[in-house]
């Protein structure tokens, strides 16, 4: 099950091309995307009303799409607008159009009532044009694992010193304790270590000392899946708003789209202060060590979930550590029965 009434990131709006028709699979459901004359992105579900062939298979004509199984044409809001040999298209013939948003290089689409979508309610991001920074973006990882437990991984710290131990993490971070803010529909997370040795990316590519102190705040957007992070490295004692030119600052995005029960979509940016560095090419470096730590998480995550489908009764035990994860999940399940309610009261309505 999952949660419809949001704006879930569909794609970088550089993957859609002018002419032609981008077959995906989101929230369980196949759709088919495709650029209108004025460069406008169209989302139509993926089926031919008529014999429940896949309009990706079909052929674009002017803003409108073509079924090549009997020809019958569809506009960019759905609606069978040409059946050959008949002179008369009936209403019912149509298929379903989604909204479809474009911001910060990416393609937002809208899975639920269409009446509720709200442009307005689409997160910004601010790493997209900081002044001062170089963003890496376009970024994307296809996971063999639900959404649910990609979640949960990026809402657990004590994970850091075990799974990315020679790269991002170190072993003390295990067992530091996080603070945690709970709002309606979000949660943010602050995470301090001080004192500690510098991961080995930043021993790296950087030139800070062995012992800094490491800030890692947050926020996980339920509505959405959508994670925001900025992290800082500082010289000891310099605090999060350090302005050394040693100071290493990044920002991430992370993206997670269901794609089935399963599979996932993961759709991620990264950006950075430009810090002092003997490097060259630092973007390029710094993007493939973070490509490195998120395929550490994959590898771990994919796994799990192979023993999740193989015995998908057996209980798992939380601990301490789980708190967070654990409410959110406690979170999403009452979001779900609402906008359960909502759209009951909507059809009753109607």
């Amino acid at each position: 099950m999952y949660l419809r009434n949001a704006w879930y990131v569909a794609g970088w709006n550089d993957e859609f091309k002018s002419g032609a028709l981008t077959a995906r699979k989101l929230l369980g459901e196949d759709l088919v995307f495709y650029r209108r004359s004025d460069g406008t992105l169209t989302a139509l579900k993926d089926r031919c009303c008529h014999r429940a062939a896949p309009l990706s298979k079909g052929e674009q004509e002017g803003d409108a799409v073509r079924c090549m199984y009997h020809g019958l044409l569809f506009d960019c809001q759905g609606r069978c607008i040409e059946v050959p040999s008949q002179e008369r298209v009936s209403d019912k013939m149509r298929v379903r159009a989604y909204p479809v948003e474009i911001h910060d290089n990416l393609a937002w689409i809208w899975m639920g009532e269409p009446s509720a979508a709200r442009a307005d309610e689409i997160q910004q991001l601010h790493w997209a044009d900081k002044e001062g920074w170089s963003v890496e973006e376009g970024r994307y990882m296809h996971y063999a694992s639900g959404a649910q437990l990609i979640t949960d991984n990026l809402l657990d710290f004590s994970h850091l010193g075990f799974v990315h131990g020679k790269s991002i993490g170190t072993r003390r971070q295990g067992s530091i304790r996080p603070e945690t803010e709970f709002s309606e529909e979000t949660v943010q997370v602050r995470f301090t270590t001080l004192s500690s040795g510098a991961p080995s990316f930043a021993r790296e590519l950087g030139d800070l000392p062995n012992i800094v102190d490491r800030f890692n705040y947050y926020v996980w957007h339920i509505r959405g899946n959508l994670f925001v992070q900025d992290s800082v490295i500082a010289p000891v004692g310099e605090g999060y708003e350090s302005n050394t030119p040693r100071t290493i600052k990044l920002h991430t995005f992370i993206a997670v789209t269901p794609e089935t029960e399963h599979t996932s979509h993961y759709f991620w940016a990264t950006a950075h202060n430009n810090f002092q560095t003997r490097v060259a090419d630092l973007t390029g470096k710094l993007t493939a060590q973070v490509e490195n730590a998120f395929d550490e998480d994959r590898r771990i995550i994919e796994a799990q979930q192979k023993v999740i489908i193989g015995s998908p009764d057996a209980p798992m035990i939380p601990i301490a550590a789980d708190a967070t994860l654990l409410k959110v999940r406690r979170m999403l399940d009452a979001m779900l029965a609402n906008e359960q309610l909502s759209n009951i009261a909507v059809h009753v309505a109607q």
